[in-house]
């Protein structure tokens, strides 16, 4: 069984037939169910789960009513298709409680935990959209290994909140190419074995290959610590549109072998089953 749980209809309608794109691109490419993770952002409900200091693009993305995505997810199982249901949650520390109440509220298949956002470096300064492309030049003049290592404690609060089926894209933050001269060894070594006692999944996502960096998540040092750390896995796309889901999946099943791994795992109703790696 072959799945891909981590894709977003946000470049398209909600409409079943842009779902139904993803759909057919995942059966084209083998895959047995797909499932859709958006973004909290885009809705209005949840605009409290982020702090008021964002970039305005938050505001303005912020347009969708909750309402719409499950309709249109339950349409979609209605007319047969192998649709799983899930969010990608942004991390902030400091707001777990209100997270879990808005994940608990209703019945996801899954939850993936990601880190988008750094704090403000300054009192009352904007948080950092570090992974925007868009806005890439702000890591101009930054300090790359003090990135890292603030985003790997956060990375490391998120797992250790036991919020999470999942830990999205482990390694983002090296996504526009900046990687620390210093060996970050210890940062890995400590997010995996975090992942490892929180029992959370890390995924193998594909998207970094299509990313500046050029390199998938995580990268293999960090695959490697997960592996020894016993921590389990799954491959994802993170497709934002049809044509990427399940993209380079094959390439990814060999990397994952190459560590070690035999076992993927998939999810419903926020229950863990691991088959074996296609």
């Amino acid at each position: 069984m072959a799945a891909d749980y981590h894709m977003h209809l946000e470049r398209g309608p909600w409409a079943l037939e842009w779902l139904g794109r993803f759909v057919e691109t995942a059966r084209a490419r083998g895959l047995s169910e797909i499932g859709f993770s958006e973004h909290p952002h885009r809705f209005r409900e949840w605009r409290t789960l982020y702090p008021a200091n964002v970039p305005a693009w938050v505001d303005k993305e912020n347009t969708q009513h909750l309402d719409s995505y499950l309709r249109l997810i339950e349409e979609a199982r209605g007319a047969g298709l192998p649709v799983r249901c899930g969010v990608e949650w942004d991390f902030f520390p400091g707001c777990e409680a209100q997270l879990e109440r808005a994940i608990r509220a209703h019945p996801w298949d899954y939850a993936i935990g990601s880190v988008h956002w750094l704090p403000p470096e300054e009192p009352g300064g904007p948080w950092w959209d570090f992974d925007n492309l868009s806005r890439a030049g702000e890591w101009a003049g930054r300090d790359v290994l003090d990135a890292y290592r603030r985003y790997f404690r956060i990375l490391t609060q998120a797992a250790q909140s036991r919020l999470f089926d999942f830990i999205g894209h482990a390694d983002v933050i090296k996504v526009c190419g900046h990687r620390p001269a210093e060996d970050v060894s210890d940062l890995y070594e400590s997010a995996a074995s975090a992942f490892a006692s929180s029992g959370v999944c890390v995924e193998i996502n594909t998207a970094g290959w299509r990313k500046p960096v050029g390199e998938i998540y995580p990268a293999p040092r960090f695959l490697q610590a997960c592996r020894r750390a016993g921590v389990p896995v799954l491959i994802n796309s993170d497709a934002h549109i049809p044509e990427d889901v399940g993209r380079d999946f094959d390439r990814a099943a060999a990397y994952a072998g190459g560590m070690g791994y035999t076992e993927v795992a998939t999810f419903a109703s926020r229950t863990r089953r691991m088959v074996p790696l296609a």
